[in-house]
């Protein structure tokens, strides 16, 4: 009596994930050692424009399945990745391929990848060494991969690449190996024009004004899809403007801002104090751009949260005496801390007067400088800010310029942008030249010179306003010292005072934040 073969189908053999679909299954065919011979097919997509670009999953499939049709392939089971980029090869789908080529040469399974089909070498990945390392460790055989650790081939999988079919492995067709490795090179080319293509033209889009996208946009604004710019949500901003004014009038720490507020942390707090684009700028790359978006803060208010985070992350100490963090040794330049005496108070001590100190920061000796009172420092001092209220005078001398110079150099790069923008728009629609290109370079350079002056502009008018804050401080002092709380009267001192330095005798030198600032012969009341 004859002996009846069985035969098998993929959907019996085969365990589908949810990103596995059997398109041909007329018959599973065996090798010799009655291991199942299946081929294999593998999509990938990773946006939705590249379905409109003619790169979807129903015609990577549709192309697949036309070849394996016409070169009489009797099974076909198709692995999709879909929204994955090409540059990462660990993608689900293709993890799959690969740890079933892994189980059938560790004898883990029966079922062995005979062939693999593409649409297009791009498919498989746009990263050169990923792609040729996938080929190295999983498709040609183990004698002729030269470099991996994992390859257990017998013999070769069947590549193909429907689009490019002169690029393939296979026994009959060696010089397949090195088309395919050329091919390769020329899908990373490819990707990485067009991620110079879209670096430029979202260099273009903010050097325009426009937002960067849709997402992530900032608290207190709203994305518009139709202007591609940002829109104030009023609620929000009024919340943002609040935060800057409790952190920097009232001194009010980031955790309470967001409690007060429901945010999640005092990170959150944080980000919003330092996101600059909350006074109708743009950020990208580093570069600072001009936004058609409103400001909800103004560019100052900005400055002055930024003056006052470098503040507390300088003087860090949860202690509420007046001078903390400021008092220096006359004799040895070392800080001085306040330090309990027992119940009479508190003095001012050298942090080099104590052995325990010096041992810690590798100092043979110890400084003989005195201890103070603080209530007597602190007296000094206060006293030494009132009789300095002289220098908050308002400066009576004209200023020759009157021009707003930040303005001035605003309207500039705006202009020199938008020149440079227009470029950008023509290297897209024509082959670029060295004409074109060299444009470019002296747009860009241009730019950036304007933007270095706008720079130093604002430094200056960054100094100019602090010099300013300082003298109205110093103007109206003894007159708002006692309506101050004991933290408004430390962050006053912070904010007038660099150093107050105590010497040996007693002498005590109160040295101004206004000395960056001013000319000696504007301190000096002489």
């Amino acid at each position: 009596m004859k002996k009846t073969e069985r035969t098998y189908h993929l959907k019996n053999i085969l365990d589908l994930k949810h990103n596995m679909k059997i398109v041909i299954d007329e018959a599973v065919e065996l090798d010799e050692d009655d291991n199942f011979l299946i081929n294999v097919g593998y999509l990938r997509v990773s946006t939705d424009r590249q379905a409109d670009l003619g790169f979807g999953l129903d015609i990577q499939e549709a192309d697949i399945v036309r070849w394996c049709t016409a070169n009489g392939y009797k099974n076909l089971v198709l692995f999709i990745d879909d929204g994955y980029t090409g540059t990462n090869m660990e993608r689900p789908a293709l993890q799959e391929i690969m740890g079933a080529i892994t189980d059938f040469n560790t004898g883990k399974s029966h079922i062995r990848v005979n062939s693999l089909v593409v649409a297009r070498i791009d498919r498989l990945g746009r990263s050169l060494l990923g792609t040729l390392q996938f080929i190295q460790d999983y498709i040609v055989a183990a004698k002729d991969s030269k470099n991996s650790a994992v390859n257990r081939n017998r013999e070769d999988i069947n590549f193909v690449s429907v689009a490019e079919n002169y690029c393939r492995i296979d026994k009959d067709n060696p010089q397949g190996k090195f088309l395919l490795m050329l091919f390769a090179t020329l899908a990373e080319f490819d990707r990485d024009q067009i991620v110079e293509k879209l670096k430029r033209g979202r260099q273009a889009r903010v050097a325009s004004g426009k937002w960067m996208g849709g997402g992530n946009a900032p608290f207190g604004y709203r994305y518009n899809k139709e202007t591609s710019s940002l829109e104030v949500v009023p609620e929000e901003a009024e919340v943002v403007r609040e935060i800057f004014r409790l952190y920097i009038e009232e001194k009010m720490p980031p955790q309470k801002i967001a409690e007060r507020f429901h945010f999640s942390g005092d990170q959150a707090i944080r980000q919003i104090l330092m996101r600059k684009s909350l006074t109708g700028c743009i950020i990208f790359n580093g570069e600072e751009y001009e936004g058609n978006h409103e400001a909800i803060i103004s560019l100052e208010t900005w400055q002055e949260a930024q003056e006052e985070i470098q503040r507390r992350s300088v003087n860090r100490t949860a202690s509420n005496y007046l001078l903390s963090g400021l008092v220096y040794c006359g004799e040895c330049g070392a800080k001085m801390r306040y330090q309990k005496w027992g119940d009479k108070g508190h003095k001012l001590v050298c942090y080099s007067s104590q052995e325990s100190s010096n041992a810690r920061f590798g100092k043979a000796d110890s400084c003989d400088s005195e201890r103070f009172w603080c209530k007597d420092v602190e007296q000094a001092v206060i006293d030494e800010l009132f009789r300095l209220k002289y220098l908050g005078q308002p400066d009576t001398r004209k200023t020759e310029n009157s021009v707003d110079n930040i303005a001035v150099l605003q309207k500039e790069l705006a202009a020199a942008r938008k020149r440079l923008s227009r470029l950008y728009d023509f290297e897209d629609e024509d082959e670029t030249d060295d004409v074109l290109s060299e444009k470019i370079l002296d747009a860009r350079q241009r730019v950036r010179n304007i933007e270095a002056q706008i720079r130093e502009e604002e430094r200056y008018s960054t100094i100019e306003r602090k010099k300013q804050k300082i003298k109205g401080i110093l103007r109206t002092l003894q007159s708002t010292w006692p309506e101050m709380n004991d933290v408004q009267r430390q962050s006053t001192c912070q904010q007038l005072i660099d150093r107050v330095i105590i010497y040996k005798d007693g002498s005590i030198d109160v040295k101004l934040q206004l000395r960056k600032y001013l000319k000696n012969t504007e301190i000096d009341p002489e």
